[in-house]
């Protein structure tokens, strides 16, 4: 430490500058120094996450009985108010009521933070914090940035389409809008063939897309959907063997003449299922036609053998 002369000629001197530094302090202009500190440019959050926004004065000084509120776009629209040593909850957006938490263990150090829970895609958008009180005003303003991953990719044989195989590929829950891409087995790019994206009411993504395989070294396939904000990927990868691919002539003739032979084998059945019906149906007639012979030979014999006795009954008769 340095000790510096003082004179008796300079006391008059230092006596008016600590003077004008008490009244400096007592109109607060002092305070003109001071700033609002934020988390900083900007903040990312997961869907369904908590993130903190913590708000200090840039010099210790008590805030326990100043005005913090935190703020969207504009100060009126209220994430979360602190009052006269009290929260206002009334005041809150209804967007933010029930998810909002002050946690003031350092506010006398002028140093607050506020816990937002279960992030969704309507938080995103510009945030400000407000420190306010009778002789200082200052806020901070940053950015919140949301982001969602979501499911893993599926992927679907949709059927047989312009001479390939035609695969879909779907997924949901992304935020914001996801980038899709298909790929064979050396990582090159595959033209889609559509590609369809739909937000929800909860302004989730979903996407479907397709891509038409023509076999070759395509017949490797990766589906690819990737959060632009994340720079992070879900993949799902299918394997299609060429055996599968309607192009693949060995395939399509072995399976046209195990088709053609299995009808053939059918046809031949029906024939002999009705060739034995039939055998048996004109059996049938001819033992019928027979029993119907026999019957009438019965018949006549029948009627034969009356006639003689009584024949045989009126001679005896005359005889008597």
């Amino acid at each position: 430490m340095v000790d510096f002369p003082v004179s008796q000629d300079s006391l008059p001197s230092s006596l008016f500058f600590l003077t004008h530094l008490l009244l400096l302090l007592q109109s607060g202009e002092l305070y003109s120094e001071v700033s609002v500190v934020g988390p900083g440019d900007s903040i990312l959050a997961h869907i369904g996450d908590e993130v903190e926004f913590l708000c200090h004065l840039s010099s210790y000084r008590d805030a326990e009985d100043m005005e913090i509120r935190w703020f969207r776009s504009q100060a009126s629209d209220v994430v979360h108010l602190y009052q006269e040593g009290q929260e206002l909850y009334d005041q809150q957006m209804k967007q933010f009521q029930n998810r909002t938490e002050l946690v003031k263990d350092d506010i006398t150090d002028g140093s607050v933070t506020l816990h937002l829970y279960s992030v969704i895609p309507a938080d995103e958008g510009p945030y400000g914090c407000r420190f306010l009180s009778s002789d200082f005003s200052g806020e901070a303003t940053w950015e919140l940035e949301v982001v969602g991953l979501g499911s893993d990719p599926h992927i679907s044989l949709e059927g047989f389409k312009e001479g390939g195989i035609q695969l879909r590929c779907s997924s949901s829950g992304w935020y914001p809008m996801p980038l899709a891409q298909w790929r064979d087995h050396h990582g090159r790019c595959l033209p889609p063939e559509t590609e369809d994206i739909i937000q929800d009411a909860q302004s989730l993504f979903s996407l479907e897309t397709s891509v038409v395989i023509q076999g070759g070294t395509q017949s490797n396939v990766t589906c690819s959907i990737q959060n632009p904000l994340l720079g992070q990927k879900k993949e799902f990868a299918v394997q299609i063997a060429d055996v599968f691919l309607p192009r693949t002539s060995p395939w399509k003739r072995a399976f046209l003449g195990t088709l053609v032979g299995l009808l053939l084998l059918l046809a031949l059945l029906l024939k002999l299922v009705l060739y034995i019906f039939q055998k048996q149906r004109r059996s049938q007639e001819k033992l019928k036609k027979q029993a119907e012979k026999d019957k009438g030979k019965l018949r006549a014999e029948l009627g034969k053998l009356q006639v003689e006795l009584d024949w045989r009954r009126a001679e005896g008769q005359a005889g008597e």
